[in-house]
């Protein structure tokens, strides 16, 4: 039977490190004796931890707390005004970035448009929007703590292998060494919809909700008719994989509602859009387009309320007109049929993260290596 290493001092200031790193972030702002108290560790190395935090740039002093019959206690918090992490979000269509502090908040970010190439070519131009980020915020790579890329396909996350993504037509790509090996920093590489469902987990609309499940509509690639759908899978508060690492995939197609739409002259809609500016002028047209891309999304969203039964459903698109359309039908789609299909009371919910939801779902990765949060692999 291997020897229990519990008992190294190195393993335990790291236990202790992250204790209290996580008790900072729960409470927000709290007191070298409060740590002391929840995390049951003694105050000299509590004091000890929190000057190395500081040092480090993880942790500052805010200011007297309220006294309680006796000198008023330093107060201490998360550092909110130096970025730790760096994520990214790769599409067929651009590059999102963005700098993150330790709360997931975005410190910085960037967008530029990008057409899908090879990997190195793709993580060379990383790495300029990356640079340009870092550079603005006075810091190096070197001085962040993890770096995320969020990607779509199936992937070994473990391993930081791209196994196959139709977009950028990748199969088998080492991803995280060809990303680690260019600028040196830790890097994690998370399928996007998985991000999607971690950001809304950890740091949106889903917080305090054990099971949860994050679906990703794509309307702005019409081009093979359908529209792209991608589902993030939380159990028990960690990212579900399924055993082979492609949980969540769904084949099932669901028409692009540009291929039915037609204006008022009886003529297809330029793009998407169009679209959405005949659907805000109650263009009966447009509006049964949308009404079609629900009716035949119904089903499956029905099938995840039925087979997971997640607190709550959140839904995310690359277009928020049509997400927060797509939120209201399908809560009156699950509602109307909640009786008959034995529906759960999950709740459907529009993200709140906005465009850059994913980039702060990628960098989730290294919180959960800095505090004491659920692992993501």
């Amino acid at each position: 039977m291997p020897k229990l290493m519990t008992g190294k001092p190195r393993l335990n200031r790291e236990v202790n490190r992250r204790l209290i790193l996580e008790r900072i972030r729960r409470n927000g702002v709290t007191s070298r004796a409060e740590l002391a108290k929840i995390t049951a560790i003694r105050p000299p190395t509590v004091s000890a931890v929190i000057r190395e935090l500081i040092d480090e740039g993880l942790v500052e002093e805010t200011g007297n707390g309220t006294p309680n019959g006796g000198r008023a206690p330093r107060m201490v918090a998360l550092r909110r005004d130096k970025p730790q992490a760096l994520g990214f979000e790769v599409t067929d269509k651009a590059i999102r970035a963005g700098l993150c502090d330790l709360n997931g908040a975005i410190y910085s970010e960037a967008s530029v448009d990008f057409a899908p190439t090879t990997p190195d070519a793709t993580v060379a131009r990383l790495h300029e929007v990356g640079k340009e980020l870092v550079a603005s915020a006075g810091m190096t790579w070197k001085g962040l703590q993890g770096i995320g890329v969020a990607v779509p396909g199936h992937l070994r996350a473990k391993a930081g292998i791209v196994r196959w993504s139709q977009p950028f037509a990748w199969r088998d790509v080492p991803l995280r060494d060809i990303c680690q090996k260019r600028w040196g920093t830790h890097t994690d590489v998370i399928n996007d919809s998985i991000a999607g469902g971690m950001a809304a987990h950890f740091l949106g609309s889903g917080v305090g909700c054990r099971n949860l499940v994050y679906l990703h509509l794509r309307f702005l690639d019409e081009v093979h008719g359908v529209v792209g759908i991608g589902t993030g899978i939380i159990l028990n508060g960690e990212a579900f994989h399924g055993e082979f690492g492609a949980a969540g995939e769904i084949t099932t197609p669901v028409t692009h509602p540009l291929i039915h739409a037609r204006d008022r002259k009886g003529k297809p809609f330029a793009d998407v859009r169009s679209l959405i500016a005949a659907i805000r002028v109650g263009d009966t047209a447009a509006c049964a387009a949308i009404a079609r891309v629900t009716d035949e999304l119904s089903p499956l969203v029905l099938h995840i309320v039925n087979l997971l039964e997640p607190g709550k459903l959140v839904i995310g698109s690359d277009v928020e007109a049509l997400r927060e359309e797509m939120v209201a039908r399908l809560r009156d789609v699950v509602q109307k049929h909640r009786l008959s299909y034995e529906a759960g009371e999950t709740q459907i919910l529009a993200s709140s993260l906005g465009d850059f939801g994913v980039v702060r779902g990628a960098v989730v990765p290294t919180l959960q290596r800095m505090f004491r949060m659920p692992q993501w692999t």
